[in-house]
């Protein structure tokens, strides 16, 4: 029975292309958007963790003991406290605590050297995670001690890449910045955990021997002991005596130790983007959904006559029911189909961006695969079925003798197909006012980030920053390597200026404010106070083209026995000294903890975001710098202001500090990419939206003309009688377009507060402009309702060409 229902439900759409078009690339539209959210989602909530016993994961974290709720960013462990206390203190709870850290080193494979990324490890984490090497062992206790021979894991993708898959690679010699390494194993392909290692190392043998350990904070995962929970294993560390935390040397101030699931480390980095990617996939579902079901009552009410005819003949309910579910399930099956096809290219392009591959390990890429297309599947025969439905209950309502009495084909059921008709219109207009709202708010942000002044100019100017050696960290080895390395890039042909700068923290001097500054008896307050100087040498405002706005910038003789000088920005003479010349006054800084040195202001620099990692999204505050002689620091970055492209000037900076500081990583990059790339991320997001709410508004216009070219069509004789009494063809078109500007009017009052609750979601990505702005609101309420006009203006015009003898005839 089903074969003959579904051999007649493809000759009745193969009679009707039109309408098969339309439904299968709206329903796909739909679809597709539906399968790619659920990817997305699925990805990182649902799937499976790529671990082995990966319900029992965990991850540790110190924070303050004043903190309240779970850790939700940078949740790590100081290195002290996971030596000292996690492997000290046996917890029951667990069955195993490992830990690893992440870091860069330089390759030397006999050309260029090349930048790594990769990861310390400790002995178990391997087999914490379930994952064996492909090639030889993982790092062992023995491995794990001071004074162990160095040994190192080579990624699956280093090994292939640099070595070209060579099998005797195990026991050779590997030079990592300025050591050796034996190879002892080399991993599966498609493990790089945490995120994108390509080599790891045990942790102990790179401490130095002193008794200040170079890795100063490191990540903890453990295991629930079977029959444990999350519940019972934080009981255990909230009992950790607190000032056994304080012994280990973690911090000054209290902290405590707090663990959640490992999963929850991968959903706190995008848990807004998944909310917000799943509110606008649901929004365009909603509006696809709306306007399939449009076109599938129209047809069905003009089917009306054919349905009673077949009941007049003896055709069941339940048969013409059933014809009409295969039908709709056959439309959603094809348009699932394509719909397939978009997720599948809209995940391979979340997937290839920077800024997402950095967030998860491998085994948790968004991926078409086969849990996305079960969703979709029985999405599709979701919205198949509940199409069927509509359909059926207009055939139900269908009426021979009325049909033939009234010759109206929608007679049988047209005041309810026109209200559900008209609802579903209201529903896509208020979504697409909802969509366009946010996607409004977000270019508007893209707008003000682009037009952003960032209080200097990134354009002509690179930047390169070396890792200093560990026995080069004394003043007196670092001091002369960074002045000759200063002094060569500002010999390079093509530089306009040089400069460098150094954070240097402000030692702590208990509960007071370590900054106080002359005319003020008390402390700055935390939110007055930086906390941490820059140093920076006489060229760097003229590198970075920070323009001083008043007294002088740094010079040659502020050297490191001259009288202490400082220079601050605009924001901190606004606080410091309201409506006062800075200039001359004297800032009392803590240089190391109960230390204070007396400097005086000699400067006053426009405000900038030079010195911020965000350097668009960074709010401004008070800022001193000093001369870096006369505050000297070993991790340092250089500028240079080229005098023609910044591009040409990046190789020979490169040249130099890699021969300078041989041996090391080195991060080299231009600044305008740097702001490009943050810019990127700000112009993803509003293009995300822009796409899928430009998609809504297109199906949302289908379906404002669908139902007035239906209106036009059951109000032919109606028309015919108004253009017989006279009525203008302007009259006409005018009340056509009145039925438009209702039922857009109203998809708008909805769609308004809607978008006013639920643009709060995306309050933290916008900038400069509020999730209230009016103007969005005003625009996209305008925009809405003409671009609806124009899709009511055809069959409006269709309308008013009605010939009044025609209308009557037919009527």
């Amino acid at each position: 029975m089903l074969d003959l229902d579904f051999k007649a439900a493809l000759r009745s759409l193969a009679r009707s292309p039109g309408f098969l078009a339309t439904t299968v690339i709206s329903l796909a539209l739909g679809l597709g958007a539906a399968a790619s959210a659920f990817g997305v989602i699925d990805a990182v909530r649902f799937r499976a963790l790529p671990f082995k016993d990966a319900d029992r994961l965990v991850i540790i974290s110190e924070v303050p003991a004043d903190q309240q709720g779970p850790c939700r960013a940078n949740c790590i462990v100081s290195y002290v406290t996971y030596a000292n206390v996690l492997r000290v203190i046996p917890l029951r709870t667990l069955d195993a605590t490992e830990a690893y850290g992440f870091g860069a080193k330089s390759l030397d494979n006999g050309d260029q050297p090349r930048l790594v990324f990769g990861g310390i490890t400790s002995p178990g984490l391997f087999g914490l995670l379930g994952v064996r090497p492909e090639l030889g062992r993982a790092i062992q206790q023995e491995d794990d001690r001071l004074g162990a021979p160095p040994v190192l894991v080579l990624s699956h993708d280093l090994w292939v890449s640099q070595y070209g898959s060579d099998p005797g690679i195990l026991g050779k010699a590997i030079k990592l910045s300025d050591s050796h390494y034996t190879v002892i194993g080399v991993m599966p392909a498609g493990f790089d955990y945490e995120v994108g290692s390509q080599f790891w190392l045990p942790v102990v043998p790179i401490l130095d021997p002193s008794t200040h350990p170079t890795i100063r904070t490191i990540t903890v995962l453990g295991r629930l002991a079977p029959g444990r929970t999350l519940a019972q294993l934080n009981a255990e560390l909230k009992a950790i005596d607190p000032a056994a935390l304080v012994a280990a040397g973690s911090s000054a101030a209290p902290t405590r130790l707090q663990a959640a699931p490992l999963r929850d480390r991968y959903t706190s980095s995008t848990e807004s983007h998944d909310l917000i990617f799943a509110g606008i996939v649901a929004c365009v579902l909603l509006i696809a959904c709306a306007n399939v079901a449009n076109l599938a009552l129209v047809r069905a009410l003009h089917r009306q006559r054919e349905f009673a005819l077949r009941a007049a003949l003896g055709a069941q309910p339940a048969r013409i029911a059933r014809g009409l579910w295969v039908q709709h399930t056959v439309i959603a099956l094809i348009a699932g189909g394509l719909g397939l096809g978009f997720a599948a290219w809209f995940l391979r392009t979340l997937q290839s961006l920077a800024v997402l591959q950095s967030l998860r390990p491998s085994g948790m890429e968004y991926r078409l695969d086969a849990r996305v297309m079960e969703f979709t599947l029985v999405l599709a025969l979701l919205v198949g079925g509940l199409l069927g439905l509509v359909s059926a209950r207009v055939a139900g309502r269908s009426n021979l003798q009325r049909l033939l009495r009234e010759g109206a084909p929608s007679a049988g059921g047209g005041r309810w197909g026109s209200r559900a008709q008209k609802l579903f219109v209201v529903a896509q207009v208020a979504s697409a006012v909802v969509l366009l709202t946010g996607a409004g708010l977000l270019t508007r942000t893209a707008f003000h980030l682009a037009a952003l002044d960032l209080g200097f100019n990134p354009a002509h100017v690179a930047q390169g920053t070396p890792s200093i050696p560990h026995p080069w960290r004394v003043k007196e080895k670092y001091v002369p390597v960074i002045r000759q390395i200063a002094a060569e890039l500002a010999q390079l042909p093509g530089v306009a200026a040089t400069g460098l700068r150094a954070e240097v923290p402000i030692g702590s001097s208990g509960p007071a404010s370590p900054v106080a500054v002359e005319g003020q008896t008390a402390p700055l307050s935390k939110t007055l106070s930086p906390a941490s100087t820059f140093s920076v040498s006489p060229g760097y405002f003229r590198a970075l083209g920070v323009t001083v706005v008043s007294g002088r910038e740094f010079s040659e003789q502020d050297a490191e026995n001259a009288p202490q000088v400082a220079v601050i920005n605009e924001w901190a003479a606004r606080h410091w000294w309201p409506r006062e010349n800075p200039v001359g006054r004297t800032i009392r800084i803590d240089t190391a903890p109960s230390l204070p040195m007396a400097v005086t202001v000699v400067g006053v620099v426009r405000d900038n975001k030079a010195a911020q990692q965000n350097l668009l999204l960074a709010e401004l505050g008070p800022e001193i710098y000093r001369p870096w002689e006369q505050a000297p620091a070993y991790a340092v970055s250089f500028f240079i202001r080229a005098t023609g492209s910044a591009d040409l000037a990046l190789k020979p900076m490169r040249e130099v500090l890699v021969r300078l500081v041989p041996d090391r990583p080195l991060f080299a990059s231009l600044l305008s990419d740097q702001v490009r790339d943050q810019l990127g991320g700000v112009r993803l997001n509003a293009l995300q939206i822009a796409g899928f709410a430009l998609v809504g508004l297109f199906l949302s216009l289908t379906g404002i003309y669908g139902v007035l070219a239906y209106t036009v069509g059951r109000r032919t004789h109606e028309i015919g009688i108004r253009g017989a009494l006279g009525a203008s063809r302007g009259g006409i078109e005018r009340m056509v377009l009145g039925d438009a500007a209702r039922l857009t009017g109203a998809g708008v009052l909805i769609g308004i507060p809607v978008a006013l609750y639920s643009t709060r979601l995306i309050q933290g990505m916008l900038y400069g402009v509020s999730a209230t702005d009016p103007m969005v609101y005003v625009v996209v309420s305008i925009g809405v309702a003409l671009v609806s006009l124009v899709a009511a203006y055809a069959p409006a015009r269709r309308a008013a060409k009605v010939d009044p003898v025609i209308a009557l005839k037919a009527g």
